[in-house]
């Protein structure tokens, strides 16, 4: 996708940056997503604990940040953060020439997503099958949630690469129409997400009762519960931005549709973005944290405390007094 700057003149230009009333819907949605649902489990540290060898600090996290890097998975979230740094930085700008090329600096970024996710169908395809009809998923609510999600994938997929191909003039559809199905199935899924965090969050502190009332020796195990725990405290944070956002693309009238500014979106989009990196991150790093460092204890630190406060916090601020919320 890929957004008419060059050729624009002059007066649209302005009228697509100006900082104090460019809002999301006048740009393409699809732009600005993340890859649907399937690859969250890619990004789950607390079912991905291993227990190799300690390195240096240092050459543990050159480690991690290289094997992040390599990966499809992080690098599509490192062009994540710098598409909504991208989108903040046009919404803040006092320039109208520092907001143009943020803009189409998150443009390009956006749309290099957009292409990638072109090669996605075929795992997005085999971890479908793969599931199946969950049968081996114990909980109901996770189990329903997960072949929700799945069916969307199966109906986003294709949809969204037709309309890119609408966009590029490949094909002739009703692009419009197409964004606005993807854009619900974004943000149902985003939805569904939030209910099977939500209800991992209760099923944990369930085990943690019954790990507490049993006799046996429940010092790893409890700290494992503890990371477990706090790792789908924060994708439910970084869920509810993402969809505080997400709701913002549908069409006016529906909840808070187009009533966010950009530099709304860029502040959520990049603080959930933050969220992401420090997941994956998390999750190759926390169980060499875990065993054989004394500093580690499994509880939340103060600077994830400041994370999940300030965040807070700061939705409520922009959203309670412009009455979108």
């Amino acid at each position: 996708m890929s957004e008419p700057l060059e050729g624009a003149t002059k007066s649209q230009t302005q009228k697509l940056v100006d900082v104090n009333t460019l809002r999301l819907p006048s740009l393409p949605p699809r732009r600005y997503r993340s890859a649907l649902p399937f690859f969250s489990q890619f990004t789950q540290p607390s079912q991905q604990l291993s227990t190799e060898g300690i390195l240096g600090e240092k050459d543990m996290n050159i480690a991690t940040v290289i094997e992040v890097l390599e990966s499809y998975h992080g690098r599509d979230k490192v062009l994540r953060l710098l598409t909504y740094l991208g989108k903040l930085t046009s919404g803040i700008a006092s320039s109208k020439n520092v907001a143009i090329k943020s803009q189409i600096f998150s443009n390009q970024i956006s749309g290099c997503r957009v292409m990638l996710r072109l090669l996605d169908d075929i795992p997005m395809l085999h971890h479908v099958v793969s599931y199946g009809l969950g049968k081996a998923e114990p909980d109901w609510v996770i189990r329903w949630a997960n072949l929700l999600k799945n069916l969307l994938d199966v109906i986003f997929s294709p949809i969204e690469h037709i309309c890119w191909a609408g966009e590029c003039k490949i094909l002739s559809v009703n692009v419009a129409s197409l964004d606005l199905v993807t854009t619900w199935c974004w943000v149902i899924s985003l939805y569904l997400s939030l209910v099977k965090s939500l209800r991992k969050v209760i099923q944990l502190e369930k085990q943690k009762v019954c790990l507490q009332q049993s006799e046996s020796n429940i010092g790893l195990a409890s700290r494992i519960l503890d990371v477990q725990q706090r790792d789908e405290s924060l994708s439910c944070l970084r869920l509810i931005l993402d969809l505080s956002y997400a709701v913002n693309y549908l069409p006016s009238g529906v909840l808070w549709g187009g009533k966010l500014k950009t530099w709304h979106v860029g502040v959520f989009g990049t603080v959930s973005s933050l969220i992401v990196l420090y997941q994956m991150f998390s999750k190759r790093t926390v169980s060499k944290n875990m065993i054989g460092n004394s500093r580690y204890n499994g509880v939340v630190t103060y600077q994830e405390h400041f994370l999940l406060f300030s965040t807070t916090w700061f939705a409520l601020h922009i959203m309670l007094p412009q009455g979108y919320i």
